[in-house]
């Protein structure tokens, strides 16, 4: 399935959790992983969600570190 991250589509697998999405935007940015735990995730209303925040097609994320 495809996900926005920040302004970026990444596709992950179906049932996957928002950290990896994040995961795979930072290897997509060529960003070390360790910013995963230093970082918010954020959903597009702008409210803090958690990394086990399951995901669907289309959704979009926001990842500030």
């Amino acid at each position: 399935m495809k996900i926005r991250v920040n302004r970026t589509v990444v596709e992950i697998f179906d049932g996957a959790k928002s950290q990896h999405a994040v995961l795979r935007y930072l290897a997509h940015r060529r960003l070390p992983k360790s910013l995963l735990t230093s970082g918010r995730i954020y959903d597009a209303y702008g409210h803090e969600i958690g990394l086990d925040a399951p995901l669907r097609e289309g959704q979009t994320i926001k990842f500030k570190k």
